[in-house]
């Protein structure tokens, strides 16, 4: 993703909002048409709707958790009350069929916005479309190092940076799908799966993914093999 676009979810939809805002003053300037104004628009607003739920399913699920504490650990006999419901969600705004990729497509737009004689400093600086000042970046591709433990186990090694955590993903023997083995906010990440065939040594491949704030980030790491020790 390039460098203007921000990384967490919060600051994504500020963004958006600003970009939504800004772009349908610019019709008919740097290749924006009405069309392109009522496309960001009911992205906007869809993703709007997405960030609002995942709001209440989050409270909820705080809700939940302390009244579940209140109930397995106390105070002893202090009245529980009702438990939590679960949110109603209204309809989801019905303006367009909505598609995977928004922010890929999002991005297409902006560079061919860009690439328009029309296209200024300003213009960019206003829509938000320009490399920040003085760099700053998007998180750079994460590195898997290996080692091969007893009793089948691999100890995958990363380094966190400023991201979050990591995804971690693996392949085994003659598999072409990756399997999500779980997350990893600290590194070390320990697979300890036992092998395919009780016994023998096999071939893991292993790939990451950085997170902020929960959401997948960047690019996958180079793939990274290790044959285990039974």
């Amino acid at each position: 993703m390039p460098t203007w676009l921000p990384l967490r979810e919060s600051d994504r939809l500020v963004w958006l909002q600003n970009f939504n805002f800004k772009i349908a003053i610019y019709v008919g300037t740097a290749g924006i048409t009405a069309g392109d104004v009522t496309l960001v628009g009911n992205w906007t607003a869809f993703y709007q709707w997405i960030v609002n739920r995942s709001e209440q399913i989050k409270t909820v699920s705080q809700d939940l958790t302390a009244w579940k504490a209140t109930f397995s650990d106390g105070p002893e006999a202090l009245p529980l009350g009702a438990a939590p419901v679960a949110p109603a969600y209204p309809a989801p705004p019905g303006l367009f069929t909505p598609t995977a990729g928004m922010f890929l497509q999002l991005v297409r737009l902006a560079e061919r916005i860009r690439n328009t004689t029309g296209f200024t400093t300003a213009i960019g600086q206003d829509l938000g479309i320009m490399p920040p000042a003085g760099g700053g970046g998007p998180l750079p591709d994460p590195m898997a190092t290996l080692v091969a433990l007893p009793n089948s186990e691999v100890r995958v090694n990363w380094v966190k940076g400023a991201a979050d955590g990591v995804l971690v993903e693996s392949q085994r023997a003659g598999e072409t799908v990756w399997t999500l083995l779980g997350t990893d906010t600290s590194s070390p990440y320990l697979d300890s799966r036992p092998p395919l065939v009780a016994g023998q040594p096999e071939v893991r491949r292993y790939r990451l993914r950085f997170l902020l704030n929960d959401i997948p980030t960047g690019s996958y790491s180079a793939v990274a093999s290790v044959t285990t020790m039974p």
